[in-house]
């Protein structure tokens, strides 16, 4: 009986805080930007359990990089928006923005994965390469068409400053090529490495699959 009762009060704070159940995820890949630069970057919505017609997060940003004074710096992804859909940006306090989107019909977003908007923040000049930083989404609110909202948890993503490198990039290198992955595990398989941060040579490098070209 002790048992249930705690349950039940379990239950009614989850309800009463707005927390949701659910596989719903907004997020943001690993990336990487050059010092005193600029880059655009994709944020993704998977949503394999509901369809949403509007949506609400808060990025924080670490100091150091912003988001550009620009009509362009947040762009929804037309592949997943359909052209009644309307954003709106703002700056809530020194690294924190909330960008919102919504239909005044309540059309659906399309499909259940991929990004849905890709979003351009600069570099001040003020950080080293190598450097890799953390940024998040925050506040998450997806609203489905019967105004009923799921309220995914945080997500985080790292931020290495300094040019990406590609697999062709390490393998020009000359002499003998020693990585390590963020964990400290020796890297032996160049042509498999996965997209992400690595110690190569002893320089920390951000590796992409293919060889970037600057944006």
């Amino acid at each position: 009986m002790k048992k249930n009762i705690l349950t039940v009060i379990a239950f009614s704070l989850v309800t009463l805080c707005g927390i949701s159940q659910t596989s719903d995820k907004v997020y943001v890949n690993d990336f990487n930007i050059e010092s005193n630069w600029h880059k655009y970057f994709d944020v993704y919505l998977d949503n394999p359990s509901n369809a949403f017609c509007a949506f609400q997060f808060d990025l924080h940003l670490p100091d150091g990089i912003v988001l550009p004074e620009s009509t362009n710096a947040f762009n929804l992804n037309s592949q997943r928006m359909k052209t009644d859909h309307t954003s709106y940006v703002a700056q809530l306090e020194k690294g924190i923005y909330r960008f919102i989107c919504y239909s005044l019909s309540n059309s659906v977003f399309s499909g259940q994965e991929g990004p849905i908007a890709d979003i351009k923040v600069e570099t001040d000049g003020s950080l080293t390469d190598g450097t890799t930083l953390t940024g998040s989404i925050e506040n998450i609110i997806l609203t489905k068409t019967d105004g009923n909202d799921v309220k995914p948890g945080k997500t985080t993503f790292n931020i290495t400053i300094g040019p990406a490198a590609g697999i062709d990039d390490l393998k020009a290198e000359e002499g003998e090529l020693v990585i390590y992955d963020i964990r400290g595990n020796r890297i032996y398989d160049v042509e498999n490495l996965k997209k992400g941060v690595y110690i190569v040579n002893g320089r920390k490098i951000f590796i992409d699959n293919k060889n970037p070209q600057k944006p």
